[in-house]
């Protein structure tokens, strides 16, 4: 096999290769002489900060999403749909070290309108529950995804503890994102899947991150 480093000039774009969320400043191509259509190409990441220049990611590059262009600016749809795709990897990065890299690379992200001049972003997120349990069920599994369209997504599968802590963090790595560039979020979440006064909805509605 033949390769080939291929440089690129900044301003890079930031993308997600992997479990990995860099600048992607360069390609590692791979190529057969006797077969021009055996070829593979690898992106090299910037992940910013403390983490060394130059990590080589496994992930062919047809395979890595855009996460913004070189200008560092991305919106909640783009973002919401850059989440759904990490959980959708068999070794996701998950939304925590997203959002830190996001903020150690410099990314912004665009909020929609606000309203009545408030300081506070409302959310109100539609959870999707996937054969949801029956109420009479004392040990219920959940399988749970939702806010795509509303630009913060959540998933989440498991019993009602597990799936509280999950959103939790989820929520909290948002909330800490947006909290360090002055942005005020609140969540409330929906769902026409499950009875609203079911205990994992009451907790999670009850959720408080200091707003």
């Amino acid at each position: 096999m033949a390769t080939k480093l291929l440089k690129l000039d900044p301003p890079y774009q930031v993308i997600l290769a992997g479990n990995t969320v860099g600048l992607h400043t360069a390609t590692l191509i791979k190529w057969n002489d006797d077969d021009i259509t055996d070829n593979e190409s690898y992106p090299i990441v910037d992940e910013g900060e403390e983490t060394p220049s130059g990590t080589l990611c496994p992930m062919d590059i047809h395979d890595c999403i855009v996460v913004c262009p070189p200008n560092h600016k991305t919106n909640l749809g783009w973002l919401s749909k850059v989440i759904e795709h990490d959980f959708q990897q068999l070794e996701p990065a998950g939304i925590d070290y997203i959002m830190e890299r996001l903020f150690l690379l410099g990314v912004d992200i665009a909020m929609p309108k606000e309203k009545d001049g408030s300081e506070i972003w409302d959310f109100d997120i539609s959870l999707d529950f996937i054969n949801p349990p029956v109420s009479w069920d004392k040990n219920p599994y959940y399988r749970v995804r939702g806010g795509r369209h509303e630009g913060l997504y959540f998933q989440s599968e498991g019993t009602a503890d597990e799936v509280y802590n999950d959103l939790f963090q989820q929520l909290s790595s948002y909330y800490d994102f947006f909290l360090k560039k002055d942005i005020y979020i609140k969540v409330k979440f929906h769902t026409y899947d499950i009875d609203y006064n079911d205990p994992l909805m009451v907790r999670l509605n009850e959720i408080n991150l200091g707003i």
